[in-house]
């Protein structure tokens, strides 16, 4: 894996650096997924056109993962390959407020109920705030209801369910897709 060899050689040409090698291989793991992810995105939008619907689901979808977690696929690669993916896609949709009413109140649900899932091994918050998240993961999809944007919707229901497919994979066990 590529972050695996820059944290190495990073770490070889400055062995005394106080930051350890495997906390440098995460955190390069994150940024190289990002710019993956923002790449083929962005491949994917001079195809289709929409540019700003793309990077408006991207940053939807992003704000409420923090929060709210969902599911982790086995590897970043595979990650970052279907969000772009499905980023590009979706971004082509065209619902109208009706729509973007009820994926609203779907998600909605969906974060009372299953936000947030997951995050146990990916953050640092406490156990104890965790109610905090799921309120917060509520009030971010809820402040859609005021906005109306079709992207946030869509980009909301898609995060929804991914805490969903957490739920159903997880339960007894650390399986990933």
């Amino acid at each position: 894996m590529a972050a695996g060899r820059i944290a190495k050689h990073i770490k070889s040409v400055v062995p005394n650096h106080p930051v350890p090698e495997d906390s440098m291989r995460h955190s390069l793991i994150a940024i190289i997924n990002f710019a993956t992810v923002v790449a083929l995105t962005l491949l994917g939008t001079i195809i289709t056109g929409r540019f700003e619907q793309a990077v408006l689901l991207l940053k939807c979808f992003a704000l409420l993962r923090m929060f709210s977690g969902g599911l982790h696929l086995e590897s970043s690669m595979k990650c970052a390959v279907v969000t772009a993916g499905a980023t590009t896609a979706l971004s082509m949709l065209n619902i109208n407020d009706a729509w973007s009413v009820v994926l609203t109140v779907i998600s909605m649900y969906i974060m009372i109920h299953f936000a947030p899932s997951g995050i146990e091994n990916q953050t640092r918050i406490p156990e104890r705030f965790y109610p905090a998240l799921k309120v917060i993961s509520f009030l971010i999809v809820a402040s859609n209801l005021w906005f109306l944007s079709s992207m946030a919707a869509i980009a909301f229901f898609v995060q929804a369910l991914t805490l969903v497919a957490n739920d159903h994979f997880m339960k007894g066990g650390e399986t990933h897709v």
